[in-house]
C-alpha cells in the first residue's frame, strides 16, 4: 500500500522532502503547492485546498509562522501530516493540534532530523543513568527571517539537550535578540547547561555540545563525538530526511511510534515559551 503525498512549500527543506518521498517505496508523490515545483518536476496544484483533495498526507515545509494554521487545515480535512519544526508558536497551540489529530484519527509527525544524526543517537544512549555535572552548547548559523522568536528559532538546539539529559527545571536568560540567544538551562542540585546561539548572515553553520558527567566528558563537534578527548567511531548516516520520511510512513501504515514523541515536541516548545517569557 502506498500513501499519496502532497508537499506544501518547495524551498530548501521542501526539495529535501521531495527527494525523501521519491526514495520511499511506500510513498507516491502526487504534487505540490508553492515553491520551485517545475524545477523539481513536481505537479503544481492551484491551491492548498485543491492539493488536499488528491492526497492522503501532506508534508508542510513552509515558513514556520504558517505551520500551525496549515497543519490545522490539513488535519481538519482528515489528512495525515508531516511538518517541519516548529509545529506552532507555543506549546499550547501545538497541544491543540495534537488533540485534533487524535480526534481525526490521523498521524501528526513533527520532523526533528537533528535527533536522527548518529551523534545525537550515540549521546542519548551514552547519557543514560549518568550523573550530569554541567555542560554547554554553542551554535552558529545564518540569520533567519521566518522565525517566530529567537527561542523558537532554536528549537533544534533545545531538543538536542532534552534528548540527551532531559528537561531543565528553570532558565535564566542572559541575552535574547534575533542575533544572539544566551540562556542558562538549570537542572536540579545547581547543575547548569549554558546555551549560546548566534545567528548572523553569512555565518558558517556549526554545532558544539559538551556534557560533563561524573563518569566522563562527552563532546559533540558537528557530526563527531569525543569522550574524554578520544574520538568515537559512529555508524554512517543513511540520509536524515529519508530516515524521517520512512519513519513517517511507518507511523501511518504500521501504527509505529514516532522517533520524537508528542511529549518531547511539547517539552521543546514549552522551553522556548519559558525562555521568551523570561526575556
Amino acid at each position: 500500500m502506498k500513501i499519496r503525498w502532497g508537499v506544501l512549500g518547495l524551498g530548501r527543506a521542501g526539495k529535501a522532502r521531495v527527494a525523501a518521498l521519491r526514495a520511499d517505496p511506500r510513498a507516491d508523490l502526487v504534487g505540490g503547492w508553492r515553491g520551485a515545483l517545475q524545477d523539481n518536476d513536481v505537479r503544481a496544484f492551484s491551491s492548498f485546498d485543491e492539493m488536499l483533495q488528491h492526497v492522503d498526507a501532506v508534508a508542510i515545509c513552509s515558513p514556520g509562522g504558517f505551520h500551525a494554521s496549515q497543519v490545522h487545515t490539513a488535519l481538519s480535512a482528515f489528512r495525515h501530516v508531516v511538518v517541519e519544526f516548529p509545529i506552532a508558536s507555543s506549546a499550547g497551540e501545538a497541544s491543540s493540534l495534537y488533540a485534533l489529530a487524535v480526534a481525526r484519527d490521523r498521524v501528526l509527525h513533527v520532523e526533528h532530523i537533528e535527533l536522527l544524526t548518529p551523534a545525537a543517537r550515540w549521546i542519548q544512549e551514552y547519557a543514560k543513568n549518568k550523573t550530569l555535572l554541567g555542560g554547554s552548547v554553542r551554535f552558529f548559523g545564518g540569520a533567519r527571517q521566518d522565525v517566530m522568536s529567537p527561542a523558537h528559532g532554536n528549537i533544534a538546539r533545545f531538543q538536542r539537550v532534552i534528548d540527551a539529559v532531559g528537561v531543565p527545571e528553570d532558565v535564566e536568560v542572559e541575552r535574547c535578540t534575533p542575533a544572539n540567544l544566551a540562556v542558562q538551562l538549570q537542572y536540579q542540585t545547581g547543575v547548569v547547561v549554558h546555551l549560546d546561539c548566534r545567528m548572523e548572515a553569512g555565518t558558517k553553520r556549526h554545532f558544539e555540545m559538551v556534557l560533563e558527567f561524573e563518569e566522563g566528558m562527552v563532546r559533540a563537534d558537528d557530526g563527531a563525538i569525543f569522550v574524554d578527548g578520544t574520538p568515537v567511531e559512529l555508524e554512517p548516516s543513511g540520509g536524515l530526511f529519508k530516515a524521517d520520511q520512512l519513519a513517517a510512513s511507518a507511523c501511518i501504515l504500521d501504527g509505529k511510534e514516532s522517533y520524537v514523541a508528542m511529549e518531547q515536541v511539547l517539552d521543546g516548545l514549552s522551553l522556548a515559551d519559558l525562555v521568551m517569557g523570561a526575556s
